[in-house]
């Protein structure tokens, strides 16, 4: 026993070993031992490549120590990357220490000299009929904002609006496009009564913390606190809209390709030139009878298979965190923790790239399209145990978790909070045909405090007919209805929008939601199987629930 005991302990002090080594401090000369590591993460890739060209015959990790690597554009990975079935390829942060892999620069060389104020919150009075102009109950102490690169931001009933602004005048504001998703009416379009209010105007920064940036010039104005020195403080300004790019293709998928421990962060999002027009859940477009888009991530994996990210952390994005796309399989995020993210946090089913039934249509055609190719459906791929908070940082209709057009997904162990609209949605058609969305399990999850912001979610949204999904031994709480939420529609624990259908459902706790427990919206409790769930409090809900 005594000799186990001290065998256990030198392999606890033992350093880690690793195939190549990369450090900030290092060289890209260097051969990329331990003592003479690689500087770049982009120089190790070229190293791993030759070696897995030469035949892999062990796992091959490479260790990453403590520091900032600043990428320009993305890392892609390809083929040429890949592991193999009996081998593994992993970059992991060196034991004990922080890897921060960003897409911005510093800011630096401050001189003395884009959040709204609550308050500031405008209503909509009235709106032109082509939504190209905007008049709000109050007038803009801005003066005209013309040539400011000002937007304005709009709440619509269960997403945002963000248009560029071309002239202000007293309360009439004209825009470079129209206000909102049109042709599905008001819930998505600019109307009276609605939150709006403009962001990056430099009249408007007068608190601490508050920013403009002059896209002309380059010049950033920040609003320190008294007797702060912003030189004193990191600022980093995001240049790349993506980090990391993991693309193999049909015939030949990325395999066994993994990230542990490190942290992604920084990168940007452009508002495409025809604004954003929020339609649900990080999809967006500009009217019914024009194509839908998606927005980008910061890590996307297309046709890869038992890939993964492990004890990572993602944050500070313009778009959304981490997405699987076309031909993805198997693959795992597990005890990863996302927060400040301008989209969704992680997508399951992500139709950015590939072939889509009706792409190039309009209306529900392009936006609930399901895949071409059906070998093309993500298929078993892992949510597990990660920490999604402060999701929809920049497009507030965005959510925590998301998955659609895919079989087999398990979304179970995660804690979701704070967010402006739902914490995990799934599902993406609005009637009870069928789709490749099929056999999903979302179990043991805790979600709360969501519905921060928009109306018509919960911490559990679903769509569609999804055969064999199970929704079990979830704990949803505190959905909340925001002062400014514009629409009718409650906020619940669940709710089960048009089509719901296939579901079982069990063993599920929900209570503290500003709606019901649990809604309908054009399917029924008959269409799915219930059996001990605890809803709320009262007899009614109970039931419901049982």
């Amino acid at each position: 026993m005594v000799s186990m005991v001290m065998v256990a302990v030198l392999a606890l002090g033992a350093a880690p070993s690793a195939d190549l080594y990369v450090a900030s401090t290092g060289n890209d000369s260097n051969p990329g031992t331990e003592a003479a590591p690689f500087a770049s993460l982009e120089r190790t890739q070229v190293a791993v490549r030759a070696r897995i060209a030469s035949g892999l015959d062990k796992d091959l990790t490479v260790l990453v120590r403590g520091g900032t690597y600043r990428l320009a554009k993305a890392l892609r990975f390809g083929p040429e990357d890949s592991g193999t079935a009996e081998h593994s390829v992993t970059y992991a942060a060196y034991p004990g220490e922080v890897v921060v892999v960003s897409g911005g620069r510093p800011v630096t060389g401050w001189r003395a000299g884009e959040f709204p104020n609550a308050p500031d919150l405008l209503r909509v009075e009235c709106v032109t009929d082509d939504v190209r102009q905007i008049v709000v109950n109050n007038p803009l102490s801005a003066g005209d904002l013309a040539g400011q690169h000002a937007e304005l931001v709009m709440y619509q009933n269960w997403s945002i609006s963000r248009v560029a602004i071309v002239s202000t005048n007293e309360r009439t504001i004209q825009l470079a496009n129209p206000m909102g998703w049109i042709g599905h009416g008001a819930a998505t379009t600019a109307s009276p009564g609605k939150p709006t209010y403009v962001e990056n105007a430099l009249a408007f920064v007068d608190q601490p913390g508050e920013w403009y940036l002059d896209y002309d010039s380059g010049r950033l104005t920040y609003q320190g606190a008294p007797g702060e020195d912003p030189n004193k403080r990191s600022f980093v300004a995001p240049v790349s809209d993506q980090l990391v790019v993991v693309e193999g293709r049909a015939d030949a998928p990325v395999r066994n390709l993994h990230f542990q421990g490190l942290t992604f962060a920084h990168t940007h999002w452009d508002l495409p030139s025809f604004g954003y027009m929020g339609i649900q859940a990080g999809h967006y477009g500009t009217s019914m009878d024009k194509p839908t888009f998606v927005l980008p991530a910061a890590i996307e994996f297309t046709y890869a298979q038992g890939c993964g990210l492990d004890r990572c952390r993602v944050a500070h994005t313009g778009a959304c965190g981490i997405v699987f796309g076309a031909g993805t399989r198997n693959n795992k995020v597990h005890a990863c923790e996302l927060s400040d993210v301008g989209g969704n946090g992680i997508m399951v089913g992500w139709r950015g790239k590939g072939d889509i039934e009706g792409k190039e249509k309009g209306g529900d055609v392009s936006l609930a399209g399901d895949w071409t190719r059906a070998e093309d459906a993500p298929v078993d791929n892992e949510v597990v145990g990660n920490m999604v908070t402060t999701c929809g940082a920049v497009n507030h209709g965005c959510v925590g978790i998301f998955a659609a057009f895919s079989r087999g997904a398990q979304i179970a162990h995660n804690v979701v909070y704070d967010m402006p609209y739902t914490g995990i949605s799934v599902g993406f058609r609005w009637d009870e045909s069928e789709t490749s969305q099929r056999g999903a399990i979302i179990e043991y999850n805790h979600v709360y405090d969501t519905m921060k912001m928009l109306a018509d979610g919960g911490c559990l949204y679903t769509l569609g007919y999804q055969p064999g999904t199970i929704i079990r031994g979830n704990v949803f709480h505190d959905a909340h209805r925001s002062a400014f939420a514009h629409g009718g529609a409650p906020n619940n624990g669940i709710f089960f929008d048009q089509g719901s259908k296939g579901y079982r459902v069990e063993g599920n706790t929900i209570y503290n939601t500003s709606g019901d427990p649990v809604r309908f919206n054009q399917t029924s409790k008959d269409n799915m199987t219930w059996e001990n769930n605890s809803l709320g409090v009262g007899t009614e809900q109970q039931r419901i629930g049982n």
